[in-house]
Formats: structure tokens, C-alpha cells, sequence
């Protein structure tokens, strides 16, 4: 994952906001997400949301002017510099650190009542980091806490196996699941799947793919005829055009609670 933000860090900081058509900056498509997480603040004892990958800070934004109780602490956790740079105006409580590696104690004390949250965040720990990760953040949750996570994933193998040969010629790591993987790798790990509900499509033009993964237009071309190869996709999840093509990543909002054996 270190290498992935290193190699994006370009897009980091105020530029983030612009990415994709500015998805990750838009009231309109985080609110299913917005709406979820104040729902559950106000309906359970949690004091403190913090935001995993939290990046500039625009979630919990959001989350502030929401009607959300008084008291409870917003805290943004990120592993980029530049975002948290650009995070530190909002006033919310930052802290430098990776999701795979973060205890309990870094983001708030350690008999509060938590609720994590994410986007977008899942897929930089590639197939192999999945199951780890999500260990990782069910061993920081107690009983009655919550993560929201809203996740890339698709509801059939052919979807997921065509974005994840894009992202394989555009040489990244980052790889998206199914919709019954990702339910059953939650499940192994320690988690419930209370809800799964639906959120807005991003858009990847391979005009913003090539400018983020730094490719050549003739990659651009040979992408785009490699994929328009792929079997059972509709396109609804990818489509060619002119100078290159279109992909969609499907997201779901997925409300987990965890596990608790005896």
C-alpha cells in the first residue's frame, strides 16, 4: 500500500477534490453514506467517529453538519501526509497511520464507544491484504461499535475479474471483490453483515486513469482493446470509446457489526 500512495500522491492534498469529477467531494453522492453513519451515532452510546482513510477530511465535513449529537469527537486517520495537510483546516482531530497497522489507543481512549467508518479504501490492500485488514480492524472494535464501510465490489465474477485486469494493466496492486467474497472473507474475519445498501457508481474516464497511473496514450489504446475482450461485462461496467474508454466502479455501503463468540 506504500508504494501505491507514493506513486498517487501527485492527486493528493487540494487536488483531491477534483479527482474522478469530484466524487470524493460531492455532498450529493456521499450522503446515503452521511445519512447511515448519523443514524447510527444517534441510535447507540458512540462518542467518537473516526474516519479510516479519511483523506482531506470532507467526510467528516459532512458528518459535522449533520444532525449528529454534540458530543460526539470526529477523528480523521490517514497515512498521507499531503491529505492531512489538507485535512488540518477543517479542525478535527488527525492522526498519521496506516488501517493495517493502527491500535485502539492512537485514535481515542480505550473505554469509549467507537464508530469506524470508510471509503473507498479497501481495494489499495490488493486480494491478498483483504482478510488481514479486516482482522486487523475487527481486533480493534468491541462489542456493540460499528464500521460502515462503503466498498467497491460487484454482484458477478465476470464484472470484477474485468476491472481488476484493468487495474493489473495500469500495474496496481488495488483489486475489487465480489459482493459474496467480500460478505464471506467479512464473515471469516470476525464480522456480521447487518445491511448492505446501495451507493453511486465513480466513473473512470481513461482520460483521469492516465493522468492518475501515469500511462501513455498507447496504453491507454491497448487497455481499451484488451478489455472490450473481456466476456458476460455490460456497460454498465465498462465501454469503449474514441480515444479510450469508460469504467464504472460499482460501491456499496456495508454496515458491519462484530462477531461475538460463546
Amino acid at each position: 500500500m506504500n508504494e501505491q500512495l507514493k506513486r498517487e500522491e501527485g492527486i493528493h492534498g487540494p487536488h483531491w477534490n477534483e479527482v474522478h469529477g469530484g466524487y470524493f467531494s460531492s455532498p450529493a453522492i456521499a450522503a446515503p453514506l452521511i445519512r447511515k453513519i448519523q443514524e447510527l451515532a444517534n441510535q447507540s452510546k458512540t462518542d467518537r467517529i473516526i474516519d479510516l482513510g479519511g483523506g482531506t477530511g470532507f467526510l467528516l465535513s459532512q458528518l459535522a453538519t449533520a444532525d449528529i449529537r454534540p458530543n460526539i469527537s470526529l477523528v480523521n486517520l490517514d497515512q498521507s501526509t499531503p491529505q492531512l495537510e489538507a485535512a488540518k483546516p477543517t479542525g478535527f482531530s488527525c492522526v498519521h497511520g496506516s488501517i493495517d497497522s493502527f491500535s485502539r489507543p492512537d485514535v481515542g481512549p480505550l473505554d469509549g464507544h467507537f464508530l469506524f467508518m470508510m471509503r473507498s479504501v479497501l481495494h489499495y490492500f490488493g486480494k491478498n491484504g483483504l482478510r488481514p485488514v479486516l482482522r486487523h480492524l475487527r481486533a480493534q472494535v468491541k462489542p456493540g461499535e460499528f464500521f460502515v464501510h462503503q466498498t467497491a465490489s460487484f454482484s458477478r465474477p465476470e464484472e470484477a475479474d474485468c476491472l481488476n485486469l484493468l487495474y493489473q494493466l495500469m500495474r496496481t496492486p488495488k483489486w475489487y471483490p465480489t459482493l459474496e467474497f467480500l460478505c464471506t472473507c467479512l464473515s471469516t474475519e470476525g464480522w456480521r453483515v447487518r445491511e448492505v445498501l446501495p451507493a453511486a457508481p465513480l466513473t473512470l474516464t481513461s482520460g483521469d486513469l492516465r493522468h492518475r497511473y501515469h500511462l501513455e496514450p498507447r496504453e491507454i489504446l491497448e487497455i481499451r482493446d484488451r478489455l472490450s475482450q473481456c466476456p458476460g461485462v455490460s456497460e454498465a461496467v465498462f465501454k469503449t470509446t474514441n480515444n479510450g474508454f469508460c469504467a464504472y466502479l460499482h460501491y456499496s455501503i456495508y454496515v458491519c457489526t462484530p462477531l461475538v463468540s460463546g
